[in-house]
């Protein structure tokens, strides 16, 4: 890349998250600089890119008096973008990250709201509210994931027409149907059993509790995977005491993580993919099982409903009906071939049209290189 076409680009992110990893991989792989600013003194895990540039800074003044130690988090923010003359500041997350972006006065910036942080925390307080609308109506461009995203942030205070619709994408390459390769239900003791994978983390909003109960109903020739990524210790140690007290140990796998190059094979391997939130976007996680053509059992949730309804809305469950998603989740075990085939069919083309991640990436260089321009 010549130098002149290369932005310099300066995130607000949790650095840990693969989301924030792959976006900002994608960006420094393709020559850009790419700045990732840590100012809640996150502790960075390895695997970041090489060419993701972490600078600490202090979003919080030592004397934590609300308006105070915002003047001192907004003094430190912008001390630490000058040197860096970043075309575009982008935060990823409204609370605390899109909070900061507006704090520090710097334009053009970018917020991507993600789900909860845009349909649940806004109502619990008038200072969330405020915030909220006042970061999304100074934002340059809000990036959204769906149409009810879109609808709840012009609710918010985001101007209309810098709203762009961008997915954080899948690699429509790597999961994609086929067999999954030999050893991975080996060294996971699985056997022969079918294979249930809850793929979103051991937090509350994601209502494991339920899927564990709705799991245990179902005949034990099915195995449940979990991972403990992420996982809110507290809520991990309910898990494994329900998990105890329901007898159903030996058809449980919490595992401490699924490496990447193991998941899209975890999806060739699993009869299907659950997720029951109490809010959300629309996941990556559900996406990738799109891609791979497996079927997902998901909350009926204004984002999903419009994509996954047409297809199998007995797929769909409300929220936190443990009697309604045994009964998805026995539906979906047992969908004729026939339909099976049909609905990996239609998930996969979904998948590819809409949240193929090259793709995604490729808009979202051309909108950073629209903004850099005014």
């Amino acid at each position: 890349m010549q130098d002149q076409d290369r932005l310099r680009l300066a995130f607000l992110a949790d650095p840990n998250s693969p989301h924030t990893r792959r976006w900002l991989a994608y960006f420094a792989e393709r020559g850009h600089e790419v700045h990732l600013l840590n100012g809640f003194a996150t502790p960075v895990a390895p695997g970041l890119h090489a060419g993701i540039i972490v600078q600490d800074y202090a979003a919080h003044g030592a004397w934590r008096l609300p308006f105070f130690s915002s003047l001192q988090g907004r003094s430190a923010l912008r001390r630490a973008l000058e040197p860096l003359h970043p075309h575009v500041l982008h935060a990823h997350y409204l609370t605390r990250y899109g909070w900061q972006a507006r704090l520090s006065g710097f334009h053009p910036y970018v917020v991507s709201p993600w789900g909860s942080d845009l349909f649940v925390t806004p109502r619990r307080s008038w200072r969330a509210r405020t915030w909220a609308r006042t970061t999304l109506s100074s934002a340059d461009l809000v990036t959204v994931v769906s149409e009810p995203m879109r609808q709840a942030a012009i609710s918010s205070g985001a101007r209309p027409d810098r709203i762009e619709s961008i997915q954080f994408g899948v690699d429509t390459r790597r999961f994609a149907p086929a067999p999954a390769r030999d050893g991975l239900a080996r060294r996971l003791g699985l056997g022969d059993r079918k294979v249930i994978y809850s793929a979103r983390a051991l937090r509350p909003i994601y209502n494991q509790e339920i899927v564990i109960d709705a799991f245990a109903r179902l005949p034990p020739d099915t195995v449940l995977i979990l991972t403990a990524r992420n996982a809110d210790p507290a809520y991990l140690a309910r898990v494994r005491a329900q998990i105890d007290e329901l007898r159903i140990a030996d058809r449980v796998r919490i595992l401490d993580e699924v490496p990447d190059a193991d998941l899209p094979d975890l999806l060739r391997l699993a009869a299907l993919v659950v997720s029951v939130p109490a809010s959300d976007g629309f996941p990556v996680s559900v996406l990738e099982a799109m891609a791979s053509g497996t079927p997902v059992v998901a909350t009926d949730l204004p984002p999903i409903r419009p994509v996954l309804g047409p297809m199998a809305e007995d797929l769909l469950v409300p929220v936190g009906d443990r009697d309604a998603l045994a009964a998805a989740l026995r539906g979906a075990m047992n969908l004729e071939p026939a339909r099976r085939a049909a609905l990996a069919t239609a998930m996969r083309e979904y998948a590819v049209r809409v949240a193929d991640y090259a793709t995604n990436m490729e808009r979202m260089e051309a909108l950073y290189r629209r903004l850099s321009e005014h």
